[in-house]
């Protein structure tokens, strides 16, 4: 009895010792917590120009508040906020990146270097790029829901995924992988300045190509929804169809979308085949023909598959001639379906790509008109 009543008592101290809490500890008012911050060009000598946005918990009300730095490594200019604020800042929770539009033509690599070693910043934050002449002009906006800015914009990038599909969401390992991969370019999100009646705010604009890791150009809103098509990521959004000679709309909802990319690998240069399949939901009828029997279905559906496939062709057509760069990742599926093949073709790659043959086919399904007369 009395060796259970020892052992007991000896599991009690290990326990004790074990168990301490949070080893390494720290007073939460010792520090600003940074939401995201913006790189752009240096302006005092020094190579970049960072603009932080911090939750501020001092007063009753927390809010954001934005502090700007100099420095020629971006953890040059993070370590040199210590001399502007009496708080270390710290990037757990940090969601976003901006990078201007000029330094990311000159090679994104080296802005990302450091968020992707350092032990606080998480990989799952996100690298955007700024279609304005500066990335810090995007912090200094203020947001229309939310205190912060910066968590306002990785709010609306999550909404986008859901419900529009216009713009990408790519996170920071996602984009990591994208540089060290093969057969694929770098894409990121862009976004701007939106005008209103009585203020400004932000808004996402599409889609950043990049040819190895420098920026050369952009897709709008709707280009990007066709990438994010061809590349499986559809999740919502809507379709638009004019089925009539009179160009009105009939708009259409999104329910399911899948695609599917088989590459031909016995022509030369090798081919891809896109399949995209689908399925919709009629959300509005804009057009003089407000009935909407099962042959109009059919030619709804008919007017959708010919805009759609018409649209994505032409995109590609768009990134093979304009921008020469595989931006939806064909050469990385040659890559894992004949590695021996990629050998011989990736150091000429883009020069391959410019000439493939891209065939697309699309399939629309209407499956509920939301209407009982229909």
């Amino acid at each position: 009895m009395k060796t259970g009543k020892r052992l007991c008592v000896l599991l009690l101290i290990v326990s004790m010792l074990l168990l301490n809490g949070c080893w390494n500890y720290q007073e939460i008012e010792k520090f600003s917590m940074v939401s995201g911050f913006a790189i752009d060009r240096g302006t005092e000598g020094h190579k970049y120009h960072f603009t932080f946005e911090f939750l501020d918990l001092s007063g009753s009300n927390p809010g954001s508040k934005l502090l700007e730095t100099e420095g020629d490594t971006v953890f040059d200019g993070i370590r040199n906020a210590i001399s502007k604020s009496q708080k270390k800042l710290t990037f757990s929770e940090c969601k976003v990146v901006v990078i201007s539009k000029d330094l990311a033509s000159e090679g994104i690599t080296p802005l990302l270097d450091f968020v992707s070693r350092d032990a606080e910043p998480r990989l799952t934050l996100v690298p955007m790029i700024s279609e304005e002449k500066t990335a810090g002009e995007i912090l200094q906006q203020k947001p229309v829901t939310d205190h912060l800015i910066c968590l306002e914009i990785d709010q609306m990038l999550a909404q986008n995924v859901a419900s529009l599909s216009k713009t990408p969401r790519v996170k920071l390992y996602q984009a990591n992988n994208m540089l060290a991969g093969e057969g694929t370019s770098l894409v990121l999100p862009s976004i701007k300045v939106a005008e209103q009646q009585t203020a400004t705010t932000v808004e996402l604009a599409g889609t950043a190509i990049f040819k190895k890791d420098k920026l050369i150009g952009f897709l709008d809103a709707d280009q990007s929804q066709l990438f994010l098509f061809i590349k499986n990521q559809i999740k919502g959004g809507l379709l638009l169809t004019s089925p009539d000679s009179d160009g009105r709309n009939i708009t259409l909802e999104i329910e399911e979308s899948g695609t599917k990319i088989t590459p031909i690998l016995t022509q030369n240069p090798p081919a891809v085949k896109i399949d995209i399949k689908t399925v919709c939901a009629l959300g509005e009828n804009q057009t003089a023909k407000k009935h909407i029997p099962t042959e109009r279905i059919k030619d709804v559906e008919k007017s959708a598959k010919s805009g759609l496939e018409t649209s994505v062709s032409n995109l590609i057509k768009t990134a093979q001639k304009q921008y020469k760069c595989d931006i939806f990742g064909f050469g990385n599926l040659i890559y894992q379906n004949d590695p021996q093949l990629w050998e011989q073709d990736k150091a000429k790659w883009d020069e391959i790509f410019t000439a493939m043959d891209i065939a697309v086919t699309a399939d629309i399904k209407i499956n509920n008109t939301a209407r009982v007369g229909d």
